[in-house]
């Protein structure tokens, strides 16, 4: 008797065991259902010019051929990035740790050794072999103004309240740059930025950089009328002769010089001649030559330290 009594013990707790593991099973399912197969919760679904692609939710492990800058200045570190973004001034004590992937075609290689989770690229070049890789955003370079660029990035990497800091901060450093400015360029005085190279001068527009966009959008500064069409509103430029300079020049310029091919030695003649030397801004000693090194670059990081030195200039404060 006693011995049945204990079967039946045991067969209804293994029944309990049973019932609650079959619960708990459903618990689950209904969980999973609910909210998704937790593996699919890792990527979502994002819309590029490219069509839509899915990308991780958390991206671990990035590579950008470009736009280092706004990675950088949102906190994120890639695993990769393309060597001019590397090179570029203002970020180089920001890059430690960051491989140097090289150019596109030979990039390829690199970036497969660095197992990426998401590759940002400024073109659809070589699409396919990139997307092959890893999932790949295509962002086209110069499409959009810093801004708008900045917050797809937020969008994309979950780092949409610090790409609104960034702006916020910037916003601040430009209205103490027009405090400080206040009465040095007056009313009817135009600002320019010129560029020269081997067989090019170069009057920049806003879409190049060059700390144009301090100097415009920004500062609210005005260019000459005569070349107004061509720099403002992510204006390209225009390449001038040394015979329209006068036309061309601005009350204040900043003077750019591509030294590759003899870019150098053409800026020395330039600045040697007798049309250069007339030159208003010349006389009045409005003239500053940047380094091209430290103007190369259009990111947040990159535009807050060339306004340092855009106003220190303007305030006689700078060589």
């Amino acid at each position: 008797m006693r011995l049945l009594k204990g079967l039946m013990l045991s067969l209804v707790g293994s029944m309990v065991i049973v019932l609650g593991a079959c619960g708990s099973t459903q618990q689950q399912s209904e969980i999973v259902e609910a909210n998704g197969d937790p593996q699919a919760a890792e990527t979502r679904k994002y819309e590029t010019v490219m069509g839509e692609i899915e990308i991780p939710k958390d991206p671990k492990r990035i590579v950008a051929t470009q736009y280092l800058g706004h990675l950088l200045t949102l906190g994120v570190k890639p695993v990769g990035a393309g060597t001019a973004s590397l090179n570029q001034y203002f970020l180089q004590d920001l890059t430690d740790g960051i491989e140097d992937i090289g150019d596109d075609k030979a990039a390829l290689e690199k970036i497969v050794s660095l197992d990426p989770d998401l590759i940002i690229r400024p073109s659809d070049k070589n699409y396919e072999e990139f997307a092959k890789i890893a999932p790949t955003i295509v962002i086209p370079w110069g499409a959009k103004d810093i801004y708008a660029e900045l917050r797809e990035f937020g969008e994309i990497l979950g780092k949409s309240e610090e790409a609104e800091e960034a702006i916020r901060r910037y916003e601040e450093k430009l209205e103490e740059a027009r405090a400080k400015l206040t009465g040095v360029v007056k009313e009817g005085e135009t600002v320019g930025v010129y560029e020269i190279w081997a067989k090019n001068f170069w009057v920049v527009g806003e879409s190049f950089g060059r700390g144009t966009r301090n100097l415009y959008s920004g500062l609210g500064y005005q260019p000459p009328e005569a070349v107004k069409e061509h720099i403002v509103n992510g204006g390209a430029g225009r390449d001038i002769s040394l015979e329209a300079l006068p036309e061309m020049a601005a009350d204040y310029m900043f003077v750019t010089v591509y030294d590759a091919d003899g870019g150098g030695e053409r800026a020395k003649e330039i600045m040697e001649s007798a049309i250069w030397k007339s030159l208003p801004a010349y006389k009045n000693n409005r003239i500053f030559t940047l380094d091209i090194n430290q103007f190369s670059a259009g990111d947040l990081i990159s535009l807050e330290k060339q306004l340092e030195i855009q106003t220190n200039l303007l305030l006689g404060n700078g060589k």
